[in-house]
């Protein structure tokens, strides 16, 4: 069984970024980095760091499909999002997918962070005009547009930022004697 496993769905390779930052993160060899379609079940990992694209809000069911096999492990999640830079955004698609996930896990957190789209939904808003207005399309046109320089530095260096943190929320062999000695 591996220490560490980074599984990711990228499909236009920014939440790939994210996965390889992660992995590059992580302090030890025991490690691995696989796209969820490889993902067959067969690898395994104390620690779970579970990335994807947010598509309308939530992830793929090959994801879901992974998140609710887990248990008894550590998990985390990361991804990125082409509609926005928004915390309270980035807040309910973490819940949406944490619903999928089994109790007798423990959950480590999260990380998301802004991703580029491609083009052709930009011209899918530009075409929503008539519909919803000049205000809301410019409005959806300027996160699409920043959203294309993501994700940057910044993004990658708080994705290492976060790994650290999350494999500080995991209990060590002396965490759980402290345990069981109270016990």
């Amino acid at each position: 069984m591996l220490k560490y496993l980074v599984v990711y769905a990228s499909e236009t390779g920014n939440t790939k970024q994210i996965a390889d930052e992660i992995f590059y993160a992580l302090p030890s060899d025991s490690k691995e980095e696989i796209n969820v379609r490889s993902w067959n079940g067969r690898h395994d990992a104390e620690t779970y760091f579970i990335g994807y694209w947010v598509n309308r809000g939530t992830c793929s069911l090959e994801i879901i499909d992974l998140i609710t096999s887990l248990h008894r492990k550590n998990v985390a999640f990361f991804g990125t999002c082409g509609m926005g830079n928004d915390p309270d955004y980035y807040k309910s698609v973490e819940s949406m997918a944490t619903v999928w996930l089994p109790d007798d896990n423990r959950y480590l957190g999260s990380y998301f962070c802004q991703g580029s789209m491609p083009v052709t939904i930009r011209d899918r808003y530009e075409a929503l005009r008539p519909k919803l207005g000049d205000s809301a399309v410019d409005r959806m046109i300027a996160i699409f547009d920043e959203g294309q320089r993501h994700p940057d530095k910044k993004d990658l260096l708080r994705a290492n930022v976060f790994t650290d943190t999350a494999i500080r929320k995991i209990p060590t062999a002396n965490d759980y004697s402290k345990i069981m000695d109270i016990f």
